[in-house]
């Protein structure tokens, strides 16, 4: 690993140009100074005064942006995810004086698996006692081994008695009052965006053919909604059925996690909005995909899995139809979603989605960034922007399983020569197994 330096120029690279369709610009230098993209320039150029890094043959795209994940698991299968006795001595132990610095390790330690495997912007949407609010903080300090990562927070999700996350990452209201004070609790301690869960999930759902209940009303939405735009704060939210989009999009949600089928009077409030959707394949695909006994999960979970592929899928392709801003994010912390693991959902998102490579780029760069309001900071590699970079191996829109393995990623101007992350052989193994089937 290597600090950042103060002038340094990635020379002779091929750059992949996002916001032109992943055209590929042959024998480019990219001059990074003070954190900052200083300049673009033809490969024969002057470099005296810079140091050197060498990327002949190598490709070079903007870092990743991943847009939804939570940063105190590690992705590994358990039946803690279900409740029962197992959740409650997790709890316990979460709310205990040693609670905070074990969520504070666990964060910091996720973010560094996020920042080496590729992603150099990161959304938290639903921690623990603020536990992502003092770890960002830190980053921005330059603080621990992910030092360089932008880090965006929401702090606890909130739902209504029932919904999804009660009890767990989210704190609950019932009253419109109650979920307006909510919102301006967690801006008062420091977070970046609200987060709130309007319908269930797979993990929570009794029934078949029930993953996205709808939880939070009409009323109870558009209160934390207007509570948090005043306090110039976005709202994202768990979303999966089509009800739940119409009432996030009638009401004032920025962005929609997961989603389902929009309406055209949906799609029509959340363009309007400038709001985006957020595609999250990597957990549901293994969830659908592999047996209870591996995933820990039921049939009746298995099952609802299938649903909300589909109905992902969906409403991708209805935010496309109506040029609404796509995203994506691994939901990590959910069982087989690593923090390792944003390579994945590119693939995924390209395949499992038919949205094809360039589009899973655009969507896991640009599109990102431009979901949690940084596409004037990254997002691209452009003159004056943050320097956040992939030197990759081979073309990814060839290969994007390239991104698996960066040769370097730069966050903020600091680069992490030859990055290394700690993968679990047999979650690996599992999901390799299944990405042949795509």
């Amino acid at each position: 690993m290597k600090a950042k330096a103060q002038k340094t120029v990635f020379a002779n690279c091929t750059l992949v140009d996002v916001k032109a369709d992943c055209a590929l610009v042959k024998g480019v230098d990219i001059f990074v100074e003070e954190g900052r993209i200083a300049d673009i320039k033809p490969a024969c150029g002057d470099r005296t005064g810079w140091e050197v890094y060498d990327a002949t043959g190598k490709f070079v795209m903007p870092g990743l942006v991943n847009a939804h994940a939570h940063l105190f698991g590690t992705g590994l299968p358990s039946k803690v995810i279900s409740g029962g006795g197992a959740q409650k001595l997790v709890l316990k132990l979460v709310h205990s004086p040693l609670g905070m610095a074990v969520l504070k390790m666990l964060v910091a330690s996720a973010c560094a698996q996020e920042l080496n495997s590729g992603v150099t912007t990161l959304r938290g949407l639903g921690d623990f006692r603020f536990s992502d609010v003092a770890v960002r903080d830190a980053l921005k300090k330059g603080k621990g081994k992910a030092a360089g990562l932008d880090l965006i927070v929401s702090g606890p999700a909130i739902t209504a008695p029932g919904g999804h996350g009660d009890g767990t990452f989210a704190v609950t209201a019932s009253a419109p009052e109650e979920f307006a004070s909510l919102a301006a609790h967690n801006a008062g301690n420091g977070s970046d965006l609200i987060k709130i869960c309007i319908t269930g999930g797979v993990t929570d759902a009794k029934k078949k053919g029930e993953p996205g209940e709808v939880k939070m009303t009409a009323e109870q939405v558009k209160a934390v909604c207007d509570r948090a735009h005043s306090l110039g704060k976005k709202v994202a939210a768990h979303i999966q059925s089509p009800k739940g989009v119409e009432i996030a999009a009638l009401n004032g949600v920025d962005t929609v996690e997961h989603g389902a089928h929009m309406s055209e009077e949906a799609a029509a409030a959340l363009k309007a909005r400038g709001g985006a959707v957020v595609a999250t394949y990597t957990p549901a695909y293994p969830y659908y995909k592999l047996p209870p006994e591996i995933t820990k999960l039921d049939e009746v979970r298995r099952f609802n899995s299938g649903i909300v592929l589909e109905a992902m899928t969906q409403c991708v392709k209805d935010a496309y139809a109506h040029g609404i801003t796509v995203a994506m994010g691994t939901d990590a912390s959910c069982p087989f979603s690593t923090q390792t693991g944003m390579w994945r959902e590119l693939v995924y998102f390209a395949r499992l989605g038919g949205f094809g490579a360039k589009a899973a780029i655009y969507a896991a760069t640009m599109g990102g960034a431009t979901a949690v309001g940084r596409q004037d900071v990254t997002g691209s590699v452009e003159k004056g922007k943050r320097a956040d970079l992939l030197v990759l191996a081979e073309d990814p829109v060839q290969n994007l399983e390239t991104l698996r393995d960066p040769v370097a990623v730069v966050a903020g101007g600091r680069l992490i020569d030859r990055p290394r992350v700690k993968r679990n052989k047999k979650i690996e193994s599992v999901l390799d197994g299944l990405m042949k089937e795509l």
